[in-house]
């Protein structure tokens, strides 16, 4: 693995805090005040090896029910062993706490408030962030300003919305952002996932979302999904801890070879099969499942029990992510099917 230009971390600085080699600090970075005059904080562990080495930041949590991230991250910067870490892990499980607070995807007040002049009312959409801009932009601004950019490494933990479950996958900067990108999915070949998405377009390689900043700066970067918004899933869990653990070696940070997991499948797109009825979704597929076009995904009945649509799957290929909630709108996905490279 070749360490990234900077992000080296002899002259890391934290405010408040000493950092001294071989201890873990647990402190909290304040991002925006409320109207009763409370902070919203968001909290940090560092992580500081006996040795000198890398800083890698990693944050879990940005959408408020991404729950598995939160264990994932807390456990690993818990358990790490001081003497054997190379460098300095800068741990964020939370990094949108007003959401975390009701887990919910958004930090529904911002909303509520004034939909239309709130907005964008998502972090990981507003980085790099803006000093004078909203809350979801003083939030994107306080993470990356204060905490990714000194890092040379970046990864953010994900689940999927509420209602949803992916196979695990990891998620690249686009093709524009340089060499970084073939380090970055070296990383997550390292992790360990059943899919990793480098893709050119979409969502997930938004000019702004953090993975995609942090690469344009020269910094090595990916976003990992794993299980099931909304719940908190001990093998998902376990997954994580073991693909962090990989991560953490491939970079030279701890001693030792990644354990291999996942299928390591590269797609370059994720294709919807969506719903064209309404009422109670009977899936009939699994995750990984290989499936042909035209084979049905799921049947959709109506209140009085007839059915009324059998979902075809628009390509063939992997069942990449499914639909947990057990009712559907004209218009909602039913399921999503990877596209191989």
């Amino acid at each position: 693995m070749t360490e990234p230009r900077d992000g080296l971390d002899e002259d890391l600085q934290i405010e408040g805090l000493e950092l001294r080699r071989g201890t873990r600090e647990r402190t909290r970075i304040r991002t925006l005040e409320l109207p009763d005059g409370s902070w919203v904080e968001v909290p940090l562990m560092v992580v500081r090896g006996s040795q000198p080495g890398p800083v890698f930041y990693m944050g879990a949590a940005i959408h408020g029910d991404e729950i598995n991230g939160v264990e994932i991250l807390s456990t690993v910067a818990s358990g790490v062993d001081l003497e054997e870490l190379r460098g300095t892990l800068l741990v964020v499980p939370v990094q949108n706490p007003l959401a975390f607070r009701i887990q919910h995807r958004y930090f529904l007040g911002h909303m509520i408030k004034s939909p239309m002049d709130q907005g964008a009312a998502d972090p990981w959409s507003s980085f790099p962030g803006d000093p004078g801009g909203n809350m979801a932009g003083l939030i994107a601004h306080a993470l990356y300003r204060r905490l990714m950019e000194p890092a040379g490494y970046v990864m953010d933990v994900h689940t999927p919305t509420t209602g949803g479950r992916y196979a695990p996958f990891a998620f690249l900067p686009p093709p524009r952002c340089g060499a970084v990108v073939q380090e970055s999915e070296r990383m997550a070949k390292a992790f360990g996932v059943d899919y990793i998405l480098a893709a050119d377009s979409g969502m997930y390689v938004y000019g702004t979302s953090p993975h995609v900043v942090a690469a344009e700066g020269g910094k090595v970067a990916l976003g990992i999904e794993l299980g099931e918004g909304g719940q908190l899933d001990p093998e998902e869990v376990r997954w994580g801890v073991r693909g962090v653990t990989n991560v953490l070696r491939h970079v030279g940070m701890l001693p030792g070879s990644p354990e291999p997991q996942g299928r390591g499948t590269v797609i370059t797109a994720m294709r919807e099969a969506r719903a064209s009825r309404g009422g109670l979704l009977h899936s009939r597929v699994r995750l990984n499942q290989e499936v042909a076009e035209g084979e049905v995904l799921a049947t959709i009945t109506n209140v009085f029990g007839d059915v009324v649509e059998e979902v075809p799957a628009p390509l063939a290929g992997p069942i990449v992510r499914t639909v947990t909630f057990p009712i559907v709108a004209t218009g909602e996905r039913v399921a999503q099917i990877g596209v191989p490279r």
